[in-house]
């Protein structure tokens, strides 16, 4: 998407009825570290966003949602909602024309991974650690899921949460 936009907002957003096990705040935090090193991506922002996504991505003169997934059948029945949420929120609170919405499907090497997997595995290193184990399998396995330099700080932030 970076190469084929001008600007890209990744947004994370946030549900108030949602308890999370990992902040909206870290994710992002995670995210822009990882974008920073990126030399190819310095048109992509990462933003938290609270409400609803399409008012803000109208502030934002944004023309198009995309929406990563790892499958149809993983993520879809949850995306529909989202969808419908997107098309019909705008032409019934703001009586303006929805977004059109594209899904993206991850690289099928990744799709089963999740959080609850990278937590198990950071709850894994954290015992490591704390038993004064050896722990290079299981930073070996965090690296085979994340870059490795957002690794610690996945492991930080997901470890606490287990």
């Amino acid at each position: 998407l970076a190469e084929r936009y001008g600007r890209v907002i990744c947004c994370i957003g946030v549900n108030p009825n949602k308890q999370y096990d990992v902040t909206p705040q870290s994710r992002a935090e995670i995210l822009r570290e990882m974008l920073i090193h990126d030399g190819g991506c310095n048109n992509v922002t990462v933003e938290v966003v609270s409400g609803y996504i399409w008012r803000f991505a109208r502030t934002q003169n944004a023309k198009s949602f995309f929406r990563g997934i790892r499958t149809w059948d993983a993520d879809g029945g949850d995306e529909r909602t989202l969808q419908i949420l997107n098309t019909w929120g705008p032409l019934l609170l703001g009586r303006i024309w929805p977004m059109k919405t594209m899904f993206l499907e991850g690289d099928p090497q990744y799709r089963h991974v999740s959080s609850t997997l990278v937590r198990q595995i950071c709850a894994r290193r954290k015992e490591a650690i704390e038993s004064e184990d050896s722990n290079a399998d299981i930073n070996e396995e965090l690296t085979r899921l994340v870059p490795e330099r957002v690794a610690s700080k996945v492991a930080e932030v997901y470890g606490a949460a287990s």
